[in-house]
This record gives structure tokens, sequence and C-alpha cells, in this order.
């Protein structure tokens, strides 16, 4: 065991499971965690004597305005690895441009830029090792970010101390038990010199907010949170990647496609990771889907226990299919024109073909549930409506641009169906009710200013029903 070393800190080689002599390679920003970092790999290395250099990226983001804050920095971390007899490879990049070329944020332009170049060095220097200096306060504030977006167990697992990294190495981080202020005191008590950012100071983006408002109210709540935080990554982790494997020994049962019904019958935590896994899969360079659009795809195969066709929509042009009982991904060839329609409203009871849905338009409330011929039908929405012309009403799938008018304002169908999450495998179809072509209710969604009523004074009320579902099981 290498002398001087605190416990906070632990041998990246250790972590990658490689021999002591493996170059590594540091991410310097120059900041108070790598700076400390550095001196302890440079500790580490005066014992096992392995190659070690570092890599710095100016952004080219807090110039004029800064101060020049990045050529600071830069010169700092020049200083630090000359004084530590470090190689340094020092990129510059115009981060700002590049965002805007891409489409990207700031955050994600930088990242990207200076990850690009870390391979590049590893892969020049035949360097496995990348170490970057996350710590306790990051991985407690990764989760809370990811907690407040609604994340699955995946989110809990936080900050890995390990990672691959584009089949160039691994991402090690070894003072990821360390607290900010165990790093801050650790620099001060060996004099190690340190630039800060003064943007990590503004209260302007989301994980700052939550770095310098909430991280200080929990830890005068509770006795180390940061600490708590680690203990829920390695459980969460654990969890994980029992999971990650039993999805992929479901999947390596399957042929290409999945028997839906075989995945309609797995626990909900697994049904969903196969879900994930397959897409990831089929578009590895997509996104991955988020919870709402995995449950989706799992409600509409259970609700006929995998036994009826649909396609699902999902997000960068994809799609979910289900034929023949079986569940693919593809490319979004877009909602059929075959399941698009408008049919005139008039009083009665209307079943429109092609769909499950039916439509009751009445002045009196209907009831829960009925039955027509051999069709159990139950209630799915209603709404109470006044002041319009039936004869000018039709009922219509939805349109592209579709607005209605709600609560003064006119709002995007298509927001409020997402809003309301209405399923994406139920938008296409649901009935839109429509005077002279204007959207005037949306079911579960909203009922347009211009006709809206109550029980005392309506005109008509307007019933959704749904075809029953039970004998699909």
């Amino acid at each position: 065991m290498v002398r001087n070393l605190p416990d906070f800190f632990k041998d990246p080689h250790l972590i990658a499971c490689l021999p002591k002599n493996e170059p590594i390679l540091l991410a310097l920003s120059g900041g108070a965690d790598s700076s400390a970092l550095l001196y302890l790999l440079c500790r580490l290395r005066e014992v096992y004597k392995f190659p070690l250099c570092a890599a710095h990226v100016n952004h080219g983001i807090r110039t004029e305005n800064y101060g020049n804050e990045a050529l600071r920095d830069e010169q700092s971390c020049a200083e630090l690895c000359s004084a530590l007899g470090v190689e340094l490879f020092i990129h510059h990049v115009d981060v700002p441009m590049l965002a805007e070329r891409e489409g990207k944020s700031l955050e994600t332009a930088a990242r990207d830029a200076r990850y690009a170049f870390f391979e590049e060095i590893m892969l020049s220097k035949g360097i496995k090792i990348l170490a970057t200096a996350h710590n306790a306060d990051d991985n407690l504030e990764t989760q809370i970010f990811n907690l407040c977006r609604g994340c699955g167990v995946s989110g809990m697992c936080g900050i890995p101390e390990k990672r691959d990294f584009n089949r160039v190495g691994l991402v090690v981080r070894p003072i990821l038990s360390a607290s900010k202020s165990e790093i801050l005191d650790f620099c001060k008590e060996n004099n190690i010199k340190y630039v800060t950012d003064s943007t990590n100071l503004e209260n302007d983006c989301t994980r700052n907010r939550i770095r310098h408002n909430v991280l200080p109210e929990l830890k005068s709540l509770f006795s180390s949170p940061e600490r708590a935080s680690l203990r829920l990554s390695r459980s969460a982790s654990e969890d994980d990647e029992f999971i990650r494997l039993e999805a992929e020994h479901f999947l390596s049962c399957e042929k290409g496609s999945i028997d839906a019904h075989r995945l309609s019958a797995l626990h909900s935590s697994l049904a969903k990771r196969v879900i994930m896994t397959a897409y990831s899969r089929t578009f590895p360079s997509s996104s991955s889907l988020e919870a709402v659009h995995i449950e989706d795809i799992l409600d509409f195969i259970r609700a006929s226990g995998g036994k009826k066709n649909g396609q699902i929509s999902l997000p960068n042009k994809t799609a979910a299919m289900i034929r023949d009982g079986r569940l693919q991904f593809a490319a979004d060839e877009g909602e059929a024109e075959m399941l698009r329609y408008e049919i005139p409203l008039k009083e009665g009871f209307l079943q429109i073909d092609g769909t499950d849905f039916a439509i009751s338009v009445d002045s009196q409330r209907q009831s829960q549930s009925l039955c027509i011929g051999s069709e159990a039908y139950e209630l799915y929405a209603q709404a109470y409506v006044k002041n319009i012309d039936l004869s000018l009403c039709s009922a219509s799938s939805r349109r592209e641009g579709d607005l209605i008018f709600d609560n003064q304002m006119h709002k995007k169908v298509k927001k409020i169906m997402c809003d309301k999450k209405i399923p994406s495998y139920d938008r296409p179809l649901l009935p839109i009710i429509r005077e002279q072509g204007e959207a005037i209710y949306v079911p579960l969604c909203a009922v347009s200013d211009k006709v809206k009523a109550t029980a005392a004074d309506h005109q008509y009320v307007i019933s959704i029903y749904r075809k029953h579902k039970s004998e699909d099981f």
C-alpha cells in the first residue's frame, strides 16, 4: 500500500483491473478536483513507475466576458504539470460555434469535444485508462437530477466508478468517494494550486442550483448525504446489473423480433428493460427511450396479451410495431392513411369503423357501459357542451396542427395529449369533436371555452366509449 494517500483515493489500476504499470491519461480542468487527482496520481507514480499524462481542453467559452478565464485555466494546468513532471496535451476548440452548427447545448458540445480529444490521445499513445475527477457531491447532484426527471433504477446508479469508453479503454473515477469538502481540505493541506470556474458559482442552470441550494440544505438536515448517495448507487447498480443480465438472457432466446405474449407475462421491471435493450440494439446511435414510451409499448401489448397488431410512434422517427404477436422496432413510416377518418355527428350512438371507439350524443348523461350487438363498450370520456349546431359537427381523427381554445388561449392538441399522457397508440384514432372543422372537444384533454357547459346548463352530453378488452386475455 502506498503511504500518504487518503482513504478516499482508489488506485485507477485496481478499478480498471489492469497491471500497475498501465499508462494513465488524466482529464485535467485545473479545478480543485482534477488538480488534487493529478497530485495523487503523481504520488502513486513514484511507487509503480507507470506513464502518466494529462489532457486539457480550452473550450473558448469563458473569454472576454470572464476576464479570459479559459486562457487562465490553460496556463494554470501547464504550470502544474510542469512542476510535477507530467506531459500535458492541450486542445483549443470553439465550442459556441460547434454547438450552433450541430444544434447542441454548450454543455453537450463541450463534453463531446473533450471526450473526442481524450479518445484521440488514448488511441495515439496506446493508453487504456482515462481518469476523471468526479466526486461524491457530483454523484449526489446526478441522483437528485435524475430523480426529479422520474428516472428508474438506472438513474439511481448515479456516476459509475468505471465505464467502457468507445472500445478504446475505460473511464475510471479514483476519487468518487471523496466529498467536495475533503478535496478542498486536501488541496489546502498540500498547497495545491487550482482555479475556480466562475460559471459554477452562478445560479443559471439546474445543476448549479442543485449544488448551491439543495445540497447545502440536505447537509444541514442529514449527516453526510453524499455518503448515503454512494451507498444507494452501489445498491442500485447491483439491482440494475441483475435486471440487465436477465433482459439479455430473455433476448438471447428471441430471433430478431420479440414474442409479445412472452413479453407481456414478464414482471414489469424486466419487461421494460427488455424493451429498452431491444430498442438500443436496433438504434444504437439514438438516445434511449423515456419511461413514458416504454410504458406505452408495454400497456399496448398487455391490453390484448400481445394479440393485437399496432404501431406506436417513438422519438427520432422510430416506431414500435406489433405484427402477428411479435414486437420489433423500425423506422417510423407515419400513420397509415387508412386510419384517418371523419364522420358527421348526430344524436344517438355512433360506432367508428376501424377503431375501438364509439360516440354517444344525447341530452342526458350516459351509463358507464353498454352492449351493441356482440360488442361490449365501456365509458372512456364524457363532456357537457352547449351552443353548438349538430349539423355542422363531425368526429375525426387528429390532424396535423390541430388547436383547441382552452382557458382563453389556443393550445396544440398534440401537446395536450402528451401532457395528459394519452397513450401514443390511442392518439391517431381518438375521436376529436369538431364544429365547422374547429376542434371543440378532445376526450380526456380539453373542451373548448366556446362550448363548455355544466350539468345545469348543457345542450348535449358527448360520451366517448371504447370496446371492452377483457375478452382478449
